[in-house]
């Protein structure tokens, strides 16, 4: 088993081609979305929910095209689109409901990363304890900020943490882009 990192210029390569052109627009975007969340953490936590059931209702209706073009179906075999069209359907019309089950997704999501940073280090050689372990009471911490204001709190917590996870992955595309940009200069 190969544990040898790949070498820099084959990762720069890599993202060069992924990321593409649309690199810093899409960093910009990710930012100012994330800053209006900060400002409206409402408005943000309704576009999120609203991008769920999106999803859910698309996921039940392309579900249901693949079910009724197969020869061979079973009434078991629509139970799968049905509960995304439903489940999508209830969200369009009691958003609030949406944004509350977010707030339980986030105090489970919180939970299982706070269990895996305090077990890290055990795998990492100690390596990083005290930040994973940091990182781990930050979870918790979330965690129960999310479930003592549940469900009323998921309200604005959802906008306020989907704001700052957006800002943080437009800074980070930024800067990649930047690297990226640095990394192909000197490459020619």
């Amino acid at each position: 088993m190969n544990l040898k990192p790949p070498d820099l210029s084959t990762i720069i390569e890599a993202e060069q081609k992924r990321l593409g052109k649309f690199t810093r627009p899409v960093a910009i975007l990710l930012i100012v979305v994330g800053f209006i969340g900060l400002i409206s953490p409402v408005f943000l936590s309704t576009l999120t929910v609203g991008i769920v059931a999106a999803i859910l209702i698309l996921g039940g209706i392309f579900w249901s095209v693949h079910i009724y073009g197969n020869s061979q179906r079973h009434f078991s075999d629509w139970l799968r689109p049905l509960l995304l069209l439903i489940t999508g359907l209830i969200i369009v019309w009691e958003p609030a409901a949406g944004i509350a089950s977010l707030g339980l997704l986030f105090i489970l999501y919180f939970l299982l990363d706070a269990y895996r940073n305090f077990t890290a280090h055990q795998r990492s050689g100690g390596i990083g304890r005290p930040w994973f372990i940091f990182s781990g009471i930050v979870d918790v911490f979330i965690a129960l900020l999310f479930l003592l204001t549940w469900p009323g709190g998921s309200l604005v917590l959802v906008g306020i943490f989907v704001g700052i996870n957006l800002i943080f992955d437009g800074i980070a595309l930024l800067l990649l882009s930047r690297f990226l940009k640095g990394g192909g200069n000197n490459q020619a």
